[in-house]
């Protein structure tokens, strides 16, 4: 595809999970062919009601289509998808764009567009934010890093999945700000945990701890979707799956490491979800972590 070319009808999806099988729907209900393929065929079958069309191969899927979209787990899923023999990268057509929805390390992502560019592949790097939720109600916010003639491309497409919609900067600049999101929301979220777990330590009543600091400048969006949950003893479903944080933080936390950035509060979050995924079963919402800094208040 060229700076002039439409966005393709046809795109190849890879990740279907409880997000991408969200998002690859959309796409069909807004009249594209999805072609899908996945490492085990269970995946796709558990997608029945979905009109995916499976392909047998990463080539096959690549020979449908020059638009390709991710969304796996981590840096080594989407590296070993891209390059590994048989990957991607080997099989993709020249003018393919790649936009990969995953989160991974902001300082991977120049070499993954540098090597890919040498093969005539653009790649955006696309995390979204907003959870399952927000991709089953095609509601996601999404921020894009790489060439900009290569998301204007693809934005149509986008649009039919989230409602905010921005290209940031160049490649590795939206891991960078997803990366700063998920800091600020889980560093947040502990300052509300061991802020409340104060106040209830002091006899406070958590119901009415959590109604006067949504009533000031405390007042936020997370503190509205994490306080229910501490006051109620999360007994409601879970929003936000725990391990889902703490992987995003931990990734963060070490890559800073590397780069010889020291930064405290990330470092302590990183700790604290880290040992509340160790010790708790696998489906459990983040604010569950207002039990782990419970644990540790009194040393």
């Amino acid at each position: 595809m060229n700076s002039t070319s439409p966005t393709p009808k046809t795109i190849g999806f890879i990740g279907l999970g409880n997000m991408g099988s969200a998002m690859a729907g959309h796409l069909c209900n807004a009249g594209y062919t999805v072609l899908a393929w996945a490492r085990n065929a269970s995946t796709l079958e558990a997608l029945a009601d979905i009109p995916l069309v499976a392909q047998p191969s990463i080539a096959a899927l690549c020979a449908g289509t020059r638009l390709l979209a991710l969304n796996v787990t981590n840096t080594a899923d989407v590296q070993s998808l891209l390059f590994r023999d048989g990957g991607i990268a080997q099989h993709a057509q020249p003018g393919s764009i790649i936009v990969d929805f995953s989160t991974i390390d902001a300082a991977a992502v120049a070499d993954i567009a540098r090597h890919l560019k040498s093969r005539n592949v653009d790649y955006i790097d696309c995390p979204v934010s907003g959870g399952a939720a927000g991709a089953r109600a095609a509601t996601l916010s999404m921020m894009a890093g790489g060439d900009l003639a290569a998301f204007n491309q693809i934005e149509p497409m986008l649009k039919h999945l989230g409602k905010t919609i921005r290209h940031v900067g160049p490649s590795g600049a939206g891991q960078a700000i997803k990366a700063a999101n998920q800091m600020a929301l889980c560093i947040q979220l502990v300052g509300i945990a061991e802020a409340m777990n104060y106040a209830l330590e002091q006899g406070a009543e958590l119901s009415v701890v959590l109604e006067l600091l949504q009533a000031g400048l405390p007042a936020s969006r997370v503190l509205d979707w994490a306080g229910p949950h501490m006051v109620k003893g999360f007994t409601d479903p879970v929003s936000i799956e725990a391990h889902l944080h703490a992987k995003d933080v931990r990734m963060v936390a070490d890559a800073a490491k590397k780069q010889g950035l020291h930064l405290p509060l990330l470092f302590k979050t990183a700790k604290l979800l880290d040992e509340l995924v160790a010790n708790g079963p696998k489906s459990q919402d983040t604010s569950r972590v207002f039990e782990v800094v419970r644990k540790h208040m009194r040393i």
